[in-house]
């Protein structure tokens, strides 16, 4: 905790840049003790390249929601009614992610008593008049860890952050990777963020409006991702974020009674709604409507009419000799007046759409390569594939752009719940 102000007889002993940082960690301070009340929506737009003289390549987006608990980052796919207790990692499945850009690493660097930081000087940046400083967190107080390939480690981190030199709002906090382990085949990781003042109900918050993470392999290839915070809301228990959802059946006033299905069933069923490739991100809602009653030893266990729902949890976009995306469609409920069940299954079939390939992935824990052939090989030297995950059904759809229509109908075969 900070104390409230420094005294007029010290602030005159103090050189101008001592005093403008401790106002500035107070700002910061004020601000981060909001942010528990508040979630906003992240957004996440991945993009790759071979090397730094090539262009970077869009691969997908992924929209989660965050909040702040006790100084960690709690992540949830929008609309969610609960935020998970689980990493980012676990919750995306595939990809480059990161934790820590909402709230976790301005605390890291101004409120832990982790850093040192030292004055650099005034400058003209961001079009403003700005004050910088640089700091460091050596590697025995870092929290940073890097995880590559199923190899993790700690780093320490260097960095600086530049501050209005008039009202000491923060602008702009970069840091960098150091001491990174050489088993990890990490050559840098590069982040900057973007702070403004946005205003939410009442209040004006001084959030990340932007965040740029690059992280470069001992190979040249670099991943890149380009981070936003929008509809920041006031957090309660009653109040989440949606995104376009397919309207819900109505929920009596008692508790669905929980049903479950076993493995084995087919279930054909039709999109409620397109999957267009220029607007989805991975975290979009998805539902779909169930065809016909669903039998088990001729008693119906699901009727005609029934919603299926899940999110998109592939959308990846490669150019290379062809375009082609990777797509993953997960539904993990279905529910009926009065019902709810889990729901964990493949996709084993789709009407015909322009580009989408005939062989789709399996939910078993094991790699495999899908698509042509078992894999997709756009020349002699290249060829893609996709780790898969449990319940996700990932296949391979060609073109620079695509659309799933509402109404595709599609046959799902339910499978044992992955241990």
């Amino acid at each position: 905790m900070f104390a409230g102000g420094v005294s007029a007889s010290a602030q005159t002993d103090l050189p101008k840049n001592v005093i403008q940082l401790a106002q500035l960690k107070r700002n910061v301070h004020e601000q981060l003790a909001a942010l528990p009340n508040y979630t906003c929506v992240e957004t996440i737009g991945r993009w790759r390249r071979e090397n730094a003289s090539r262009p970077f390549r869009y691969l997908d987006t992924v929209r989660l929601e965050v909040q702040v608990v006790n100084n960690r980052e709690l992540y949830s796919w929008p609309g969610a009614n609960r935020f998970e207790d689980r990493g980012i990692g676990e919750i995306v499945g595939s990809g480059t992610v990161s934790t820590g850009s909402f709230a976790t690493e301005a605390h890291t660097v101004f409120l832990s008593n982790t850093s040192t930081i030292t004055w650099h000087g005034e400058e003209e940046r961001l079009g403003r008049h700005t004050a910088r400083w640089d700091y460091s967190i050596p590697y025995n107080l870092s929290g940073w860890t890097i995880q590559l390939s199923g190899r993790s480690g700690r780093v320490s981190e260097i960095g600086s952050f530049w501050a209005d030199a008039g009202s000491l709002d923060l602008l702009r906090l970069e840091s960098n990777a150091d001491q990174i382990p050489p088993d990890l085949d990490v050559a840098s990781v590069h982040d900057t963020f973007d702070y403004a003042r946005v205003r939410i109900g009442s209040r004006n918050l001084l959030l990340p409006q932007s965040v740029e993470i690059v992280l470069t392999d001992l190979g040249g290839q670099q991943d890149r991702n380009i981070i936003e915070f929008s509809h920041c809301r006031e957090f309660s228990a009653q109040a989440s974020v949606t995104f376009d959802a397919a309207p819900r059946i109505d929920q009596p006033d008692s508790p669905p009674a929980e049903i479950s299905i076993r493995a084995g069933l087919s279930f054909a069923v039709r999109l409620a709604h397109a999957i267009d490739s220029r607007t989805a991100a991975v975290g979009d809602e998805l539902s779909a409507q169930v065809e016909s009653d669903i039998k088990d030893k001729g008693v119906v266990v699901v009727p005609k009419g029934a919603v299926l729902r899940g999110r998109i949890r592939r959308l990846e976009r490669h150019a290379a000799s062809r375009n082609f995306y990777i797509v993953g469609l997960e539904f993990t409920d279905i529910e009926f007046p009065g019902h709810h069940a889990l729901f964990f299954g493949d996709m084993i079939s789709a009407d015909p759409v322009a580009g989408l390939q005939s062989s789709f992935g399996s939910s078993k824990s094991r790699t495999s390569d899908y698509g042509l052939g078992g894999s997709l090989t756009t020349s002699e030297t290249e060829s893609y594939w996709t780790v898969p995950i449990p319940g996700v059904s990932t296949f391979f759809i060609e073109g620079a752009s695509f659309r799933l229509p509402e109404g595709l109908h599609m046959v799902w075969h339910t499978v044992k719940l992955a241990k």
